[in-house]
């Protein structure tokens, strides 16, 4: 406690002004509670209307009132996720403070960035590790890619933000977010239908029921989800006959003549999932079984994207800017200029499109790709190497699709008053395939056909034991993860710099497998030393190893793809390796001024799994990186008032950030030495990961629920991530100390109320809710074109529901007011393009209850 006791009083110092006024003020706060509660001998009993407050949480491997919990949590039950029309994962992101939940742009598959205080990871690689831990029933989902779930029968979300290097599960350097399902109680089903704009069609349905009385239960659960997307996709050729590039057949046209010339959509959903689960749970046994097994599919089209900005405009504002419009397709004789941007200040005022929601993007090669050519002089840089015979056209996919299943079991036997021992066992296997226009244009940069084939197994066992008349709870346990992850890619970006600009060869067929392995083995204890204060410490010890296979083949699948390789030692078939054993902490303290108000202190470790380069361009530049890690000190207050009708919980963070994984400009072998040209130290062509730099965060995070009167409920969140560069490790990073991540905000806030007027023969809720989410830079650079504006949201609802609960009717309205924004861009050298956010979408529910 001493080490513990410095350290915080360093970091208080150090968290900044903002965060210690909220402190301090939760303080005062605190004091004012246990003024209150001494003078009137007991608090007083909350009122019935609030004991929805009251929300169990497991984030330390034993149920405990979230209020009672000394780590910063957010937990969001199944009605509040209804309330708000939050269909999927990326939605709680909206009430969740200091957490980033966002659908990635096109060319990233169907995958997440996800992170908490800003802390995670968007690359949807196998060979980098996610920062922050996705759990299904306590199952660890170990990838980005897939992992923006639907949130179907759900009996809660829990947002852990902070390392949570000690708990359960994997380790996670940002945080968990733990979804829990409902578990079969023996009766009772529904059934929901929703139809809105946009051709929504959603069903959602579900049945529980009794296997055996007092026994064995039931659960099966139903949802299909289909809507239009939001971004039309317009043949070039078609709306600009006239374009000399289309008189020439250059741009060729591609709508059947006598269309309205689109060529379809994107940003649509289209998927169904199933869940069945029982529950065997006899009366008076100590033992407790769930299995449950899963099955989704989604066929969605590639996600929502547009042109921002073509070469020609592509770095306006920057230092040095340039217009490469006239360099960038000379094979095919067109250049990318800003006729192909249909919207915003680089629009021509002659294009036909004047849309923010419109793309040109066609998916289609006309046939000017190329195979590699024969063997290359030993030692040649990929430069000199000539490109071979035209292959003909290439079409890539429109999808961003999920074929997935999984199955678990769950444990649960009390051994003694004393003891009881946990199992959890999961399996899960994915196939996802998606596409990408990523130039949204008629003309090819990049286009992509990209599968990933998964599975995975995981194993924990927990033994938690309650002593010394109910004041000490420990728990032991041990975790095994087992992971393998296949990447097939169709890659095809011919304008890269491989070959001469006149006859473009880039174009190849990627063929990768990782395998990881995790052993861990875990301890907490917590020590109630009084009623009053608690004194917590775990120890984590974790080994991990990954094996990284490369392979690299021309486009017809025979032979090595040479322009990425050496006759002499080819990049197909070389294994990088990485492996590593850490150790992580975490001491916490935690003091109840009143029954109702805590205050807590909190030192903790993480780390994010190292990995191997996954994207190399030469053999030379694979090697293996290491793990980041991070040290949190958090201060945090949580306190009930007024017969909690007012809830305020408030903490206080700064984080020490070591060994940023990153991409650096120059690749480096592993002397530490930049590489050479001819060995792939070619500046802008690495396809390294590094441990390039290292950061402090720090910031706070408040979360508020009032009930002024009966029915009458105001909820709030308001957050600050401050990260910093502090230093870089390598000289050819284009980190700049001083500035912060790109992709990461620093303000976020939102606010929420509803209210249920008792109408006598039911209820109506109206609920309106406002959310600002921050703008950031998307490059480090922070070029004019990358950055992503700030946007704040309102989305409304209102519901009827009988006074037996049986029927439910509600109209729900999000992007009330029709805004359009941005939720991430993209930039290179070339072109910038953007996703935007959906626009106003209103929808009809009715749910029957049984």
């Amino acid at each position: 406690m001493t080490v513990l006791r410095h350290s915080l009083a360093r970091t208080i110092s150090r968290i900044g002004l903002a965060s210690s006024s909220i402190l301090a003020s939760a303080a005062i706060l605190a004091t004012a509670a246990q003024a209150q509660a001494q003078a009137q001998g007991t608090a007083t009993a909350a009122a019935d209307e609030n004991d929805d407050d009251v929300i169990v949480v497991t984030a330390q491997m034993r149920e405990q009132n979230l209020q009672d919990v000394p780590l910063a949590i957010t937990a969001v039950s199944g009605a509040q996720l209804e309330a708000r029309s939050q269909t999927r994962l990326t939605d709680i992101t909206a009430q969740s403070p200091n957490v980033i939940l966002q659908q990635n742009p096109a060319g990233s598959g169907n995958s997440m960035r996800a992170f908490i205080r800003g802390v995670g990871q968007s690359d949807q690689s196998p060979s980098v590790e996610p920062g922050v831990g996705i759990y299904i029933d306590d199952i660890y989902f170990g990838t980005v890619t897939a992992s923006a779930f639907d949130l179907t029968d759900l009996d809660r979300v829990e947002v852990l933000r902070g390392p949570q290097g000690t708990l359960a599960g994997m380790n996670s350097q940002g945080g968990a977010i733990r979804l829990y399902s409902k578990k079969p109680q023996g009766e009772g089903g529904s059934v929901e239908v929703a139809l809105g704009n946009f051709k929504r069609r959603d069903i959602k349905a579900s049945a529980d029921f009794t296997v055996v009385p007092d026994a064995l239960y039931a659960r099966i659960t139903g949802v299909t989800r289909n809507r239009d997307g939001y971004v039309t996709r317009y043949d070039y050729a078609c709306l600009n006959p006239s374009d000399s590039d289309v008189v020439s057949g250059a741009i060729p046209r591609l709508a059947a003549v006598g269309t309205d010339c689109k060529l379809g959509e994107l940003g649509n959903q289209s998927m169904y999932a199933l869940r069945g689960s029982l529950r065997l749970a006899p009366a008076g046994s100590p033992l407790e079984i769930n299995v449950s097994a899963d099955y989704t599919r989604d066929e969605s089209a590639t996600q929502a994207s547009v042109l921002i900005a073509s070469a020609e405009s592509a770095s306006k504002g920057t230092a040095s800017p340039s217009n490469r419009s006239g360099m960038s397709i000379p094979y095919q004789g067109v250049a990318f200029d800003d006729r192909f941007v249909p919207y915003g200040k680089y629009r021509r005022a002659s294009s036909p499109l004047n849309d923010g929601y419109a793309s040109y993007a066609n998916f289609y090669d006309p046939g000017v790709m190329y195979s590699a050519a024969g063997p290359q002089p030993a030692g040649a840089p990929p430069s000199a190497i000539p490109a071979g015979a035209p292959l003909g056209p290439f079409i890539a996919p429109s999808a961003s699709q999920v074929d997935g299943w999984g199955v678990s079991g769950t444990i649960d036997y009390e051994i003694s008053p004393f003891f009881s021992l946990k199992s959890i066992t999961g399996y899960r296997k994915y196939f996802s395939q998606s596409g990408s226009d990523n130039d949204n244009s008629p003309i090819v940069f990049i286009q992509d056909n990209s599968k990933f084939h998964h599975r995975q197994f995981s194993q924990e066992l927990r033994l938690s034991g309650n002593l010394v008349n109910d004041t000490v709870h420990v728990t032991l346990g041990g975790y095994y993860y087992d992971a393998a992850t296949r990447y097939e890619a169709r890659i095809h970006t011919p304008f890269s710099g491989f070959c001469a600009a006149a006859t473009p060869c880039f174009s190849f067929i990627n063929d990768d497998t990782a395998d990881l392995t995790t052993y861990a083995g875990f301890g907490n204890v917590a020590w109630d030393v009084t009623d009053r204060l608690t004194l917590e410490g775990g120890v984590r010890v974790t080994h991990q190893r990954k094996d990284y296979t490369f392979g690299r083949f021309n486009p017809d699948g025979l032979g090595e793809y040479l322009p990425l390789s050496n006759p002499e030692n080819p990049l197909s078939g070389q294994v990088g390796t990485y492996k590593e054993t850490l150790t992580d902490l975490r001491l916490a303290a935690s003091y109840k001024v009143t029954p109702d108000v805590m205050l807590y202190a909190q030192y903790a470790t993480g780390f994010k799994g190292g990995g191997i380069s996954p994207r190399p361009y030469s053999f030379y530049q694979i090697r293996p990186f290491g793990a980041e890690k991070l040290k949190s000190y958090e201060l945090g207050f949580k306190g009930d008032f007024l017969d909690r009708r007012v809830r305020l919980n408030v903490t206080g963070f700064y984080m020490d950030y070591e060994g940023y994984q990153g991409v650096p400009q120059v690749c480096i072998g592993l002397d530490g030495q930049e590489l050479p040209p001819d060995r792939g130290g070619v500046s802008g062509l690495c396809g390294q990961y590094l441990n390039i730099g290292n950061a402090e965060v720090k910031g706070f995070e408040l979360e508020t629920t009032i009930r002024p009167v009966r029915g009458w409920s105001i909820d709030g969140s308001w957050s600050l991530t401050d990260f910093t560069f502090t230093s870089i490790n390598y000289p050819t990073t284009s980190i700049v100390v001083g500035a912060s991540r790109p992709g990461i905000g620093k303000w976020k806030w939102s606010i929420g109320t509803q209210y249920e007027a008792d109408l006598g023969f039911g209820t109506l809720t109206p609920r309106v809710d406002v959310n600002y989410t921050p703008g950031y830079c998307g490059d480090f650079l922070c070029s004019p074109n990358a950055q992503v504006a700030k946007f704040t949201m309102v989305n409304a609802r209102i519901a009827f529901q009988t006074i037996e609960k049986d029927w439910t009717v509600a109209v729900e309205a999000t992007n009330l007011f029709d805004k359009y924004y941005f939720l991430n861009k993209f930039q290179n050298a070339f072109y910038t393009t953007g996703q935007p956010g959906r626009p106003r979408e209103v929808a009809l529910t009715v749910r029957r209850n049984f």
